[in-house]
């Protein structure tokens, strides 16, 4: 519900979007430290649920600055980098408990399934915003949020109790050790430096297709409603796709071609699309590639990416997962965003930055199938060694 506000947003103001990225990154940063102490010092079950009703109120706060439908730009900046940093940084924690209690066999599995569930709520959350947003406004938008949230609350401290049963009572561990840990670990491990430039790789093409899109929305549509209803059925779209890939096909692409072949497949069909935008481009035709990017982000991507944490400790699933979820993500963001000014500022066009972008797919494909190696040996490793207690 909240993604096409900010859709909005970026589209209102496409000139300042490389400083929002880099407000978003400073953001991450300042907010590393604070959850490697919560981790560092409390359980599970209640850092998490802590970190969900923080946002909570912060999102109270943004439904009153909405509501009249007034807010002025500074404010608008102010939601766009605070749902940047909510999205990634929820959606991390809540990976991070799911790779803690599914072993890699059952993330298999499962996965794939725990994230349709996801897309059915992200399906059906650009329905409501592209019907409700007319007569509600981005604030009424806003408190249907903090609805889901809390429902979301509720179901982590249910989840988080029903694990602890199932050891019979006995409270999760808590992690320890040092604050910036999980950072530090990243820079020390091949294989986690591996995921880094498979993000690296990926968001430097997706968010050229979110810049160029917002470009293209900004010549050719006008109005804060219109353009919020157009991103609102993009991630319908999006996610309907993503959806598909969830349910149906990523589990089974995982088990009959393995780690390797699954994570190579994204840069590979997004070559064909970038091909496309090169000898042709129309905001239908970008909108279409971009649909396609997010959809093998969602449904294919982002499912085989939680896998790989299913094998490795609890501090890095926790920490380190955390650190490259957030300051990794937003800074390869920030990288992608200048680059994107600066080749827009020299006078290239979307055709020409499209075909740019080709070296930078193939240092993707070259990190997948190297990834997708190293996890087939630590999940060997794993499944045949003892069961996690």
């Amino acid at each position: 519900m909240l993604r096409p506000i900010r859709g909005t947003i970026a589209s209102n103001h496409t000139e300042y979007l490389p400083w929002l990225y880099t407000a978003t990154f400073v953001s991450m940063l300042l907010i590393i430290p604070v959850f490697g102490l919560l981790v560092s010092k409390f359980r599970r079950g209640r850092f998490i649920p802590g970190i969900y009703l923080f946002f909570i109120m912060n999102l109270v706060f943004f439904a009153v600055a909405f509501k009249d439908g007034s807010a002025g730009d500074w404010m608008q900046y102010g939601f766009y980098v605070w749902l940047s940093v909510f999205n990634l940084f929820v959606v991390s924690i809540f990976w991070s408990f799911m790779a803690d209690i599914f072993r890699p066999t059952q993330a298999q599995r499962v996965f794939g399934s725990i994230m349709a569930g996801g897309s059915l709520g992200a399906i059906a959350g650009p329905l409501l915003t592209a019907r409700w947003v007319g007569e509600l406004g981005s604030g009424g938008i806003m408190a249907m949020s903090i609805i889901c949230l809390l429902a979301a609350t509720i179901f982590a401290i249910l989840l988080s109790r029903f694990e602890r049963s199932k050891r019979n009572d006995q409270p999760s561990k808590i992690i320890g050790g040092s604050v910036w840990e999980g950072a530090v670990h990243v820079f020390q491990s091949k294989y986690l430096l591996l995921i880094c430039l498979l993000m690296l790789t990926h968001n430097l093409t997706s968010t050229f297709l979110y810049n160029g899109l917002a470009v293209l929305v900004d010549r050719n549509i006008i109005g804060f409603a219109e353009r919020t209803q157009f991103f609102s059925y993009v991630d319908l779209v999006v996610q309907v796709l993503a959806f598909l890939f969830q349910f149906l096909i990523t589990s089974r692409l995982v088990i009959y071609l393995g780690m390797p072949r699954t994570l190579i497949l994204p840069p590979l069909l997004l070559a064909a699309g970038f091909t496309l935008l090169g000898s042709s481009l129309g905001l239908v035709l970008f909108a279409a590639v971009q649909v396609a990017q997010r959809a093998l982000n969602y449904g294919l991507l982002g499912p085989t990416k939680e896998m790989l944490f299913t094998v490795v400790d609890r501090e890095t699933k926790y920490k380190s997962k955390n650190f490259i979820d957030t300051a990794v993500y937003r800074g390869s963001d920030v990288t992608a965003s200048w680059l994107f000014k600066f080749m827009m500022s020299a006078g290239l066009s979307l055709k020409q930055i499209a075909w740019l972008y080709f070296p930078i797919l193939g240092i993707w494909a070259y990190a997948a199938w190297r990834l997708g190696k190293s996890y087939s040996r630590l999940k060997t490793q794993v499944v045949s060694g003892p069961a996690d207690g």
